[in-house]
């Protein structure tokens, strides 16, 4: 048992001694954003143990390390499991920013779960890659935030009137949104 644990951990150590910029920079991204979700997710005086602080860690270190098992959708079930107690259980007010936080960082770190999956260690990455692959995910989270701003202000300027105009003006966006997601679909 210990010999086959000495060789998966020399593997492993060989693995990480040929890891190059590219594919070790997507990584450290996921682990910073994963642990930005988490501390928006949970209250302050939650993870502001020591020991939930080093739970939190270890959970996004392995969501940057494993990102082809189901570390990044153990993340995510954790992280919403956190944002559901801290307003519910917990019962701290939620706030428009926090949430917005929480949505950006959820989707990074799904994006970047995915490309760190697909490149290896040792794979040698443009920098034009990384810049495409974050610039359509900065395109997204801006358009979805726009969506929500929307969604968020338009109904204070109706004032109970218009619900036929407003959710016009909602599907032409959700259509857009989709058509611009489509678009990004068949580039590839």
């Amino acid at each position: 048992m210990t010999a086959r644990l000495q060789v998966a951990l020399a593997a492993r150590v060989a693995l990480l001694r040929r890891t190059t910029p590219g594919p070790l920079l997507v990584r450290i991204a996921l682990l910073l954003v994963a642990q930005l979700g988490l501390m928006v997710a949970w209250p302050v005086f939650v993870w502001g143990q020591p020991a939930i602080l080093g739970v939190f860690l270890l959970l996004g270190l392995l969501t940057a390390v494993f990102p082809r098992s189901l570390m990044p959708g153990a993340y995510l079930l954790i992280t919403i499991t956190g944002w559901l107690l801290s307003t519910t259980v917990l019962q701290v007010p939620p706030n428009l920013l926090s949430l917005v936080l929480l949505a950006a960082a959820m989707y990074l770190v799904h994006t970047l779960a995915a490309l760190a999956a697909v490149l290896p260690y040792d794979a040698v990455v443009a920098p034009g890659v990384l810049l495409r692959w974050m610039g359509r995910a900065g395109r997204v989270l801006l358009l979805a935030g726009v969506l929500a701003l929307f969604v968020v202000v338009v109904p204070q300027y109706l004032a109970g009137r218009g619900y036929l105009v407003a959710s016009l003006l909602g599907l032409a966006l959700v259509a857009g949104t989709l058509a611009y997601l489509a678009r990004l679909v068949r580039r590839r």
